[in-house]
């Protein structure tokens, strides 16, 4: 796991020309913060920013198998993904008494399994945000990997190539992903099967939830925030979906109005 604890000043990690990591102090709740499959935090950036700028801790390390080769990624688990943001929302939370898990996509099934299978619960949770979550994916993936799940171990060391960093309608943010540029297939399939692993014990989760998607996302589809709303534990829950976004919400067209939904959500955490 890479990754360390927020020192005095807000900072983000390199790869390459890229910045992976983000890691700010700051008063409770602290945000613990997941990026989707393939990714880094530069999904997440402008977002974790402005919740930084807005006085709040946040804690945003790579996911293990994440920001080295895709070769890394390709026999990780989803256990693995979850037990890793297990051990930084403990550490979070014996830090700041208070946290709040911010996932966007396969991050949002991480989150989403924290908030709704702990036992003992996970202490400090006090609000879960799923940015386009995935739950299910969009219906020719989920056919693919649906098929490959049934080779179990016998799926063999393959690779999908990316057709673009991520799925934005904003082409100048293209540039601020930094992804791997292949699909490690095994680990692809993982995430397919977190969604309905996830799908069974979301009306397990019980604290205030923002549910946020694109409109135009094209690889978890805007009905997944539906679903969720309709399906989840919390008597709390706020739904928005963005006209003019897509999958990578928190970079897109309406970023600004993504952060300030979730900077609204957390200070009714404090």
């Amino acid at each position: 796991m890479h990754g360390e604890r927020a020192s005095d000043a807000s900072r983000s990690h390199m790869l390459g020309r890229g910045e992976v990591e983000f890691f700010a102090p700051g008063a409770a709740p602290c945000v613990v913060a997941m990026h989707g499959f393939g990714g880094t935090a530069a999904e997440l950036r402008p977002l974790l920013e402005r919740i930084a700028g807005a006085g709040y801790a946040v804690d945003a390390p790579l996911l293990p198998g994440h920001g080295t080769s895709p070769s890394e990624l390709q026999n990780v688990t989803f256990d693995d993904w979850v037990a890793a943001t297990r051990e930084r929302a403990r550490t979070a939370a014996d830090r700041y008494g208070k946290i709040v898990l911010l996932g966007f996509s396969l991050g949002s099934l991480v989150g989403m399994q924290l908030a709704g299978a702990e036992d003992p619960p996970l202490p400090g949770l006090v609000g879960l945000v799923a940015l386009g979550n995935a739950v299910r994916l969009e219906p020719v993936t989920r056919t693919a990997l649906a098929a490959l799940s049934r080779l179990g171990r016998l799926l063999p060391d393959l690779y999908v190539r990316k057709p673009a960093a991520g799925d934005l309608l904003d082409p100048s943010a293209m540039g601020q992903l930094v992804t791997y540029d292949r699909h490690p297939l095994r680990a692809a399939v993982q995430t397919y099967l977190a969604g309905g692993r996830v799908r069974a014990i979301v009306g397990r989760i019980t604290c205030p939830t923002l549910i946020l998607h694109g409109r135009h996302d094209r690889v978890c589809p805007w009905t997944n925030a539906v679903w969720l709303a309709d399906h989840i534990g919390s008597k709390d829950v706020s739904l928005r979906i963005f006209e003019r976004s897509a999958h990578v919400l928190a970079c897109d067209f309406e970023h600004e109005e993504v952060a300030r939904e979730v900077c609204a959500f957390l200070a009714r955490r404090r």
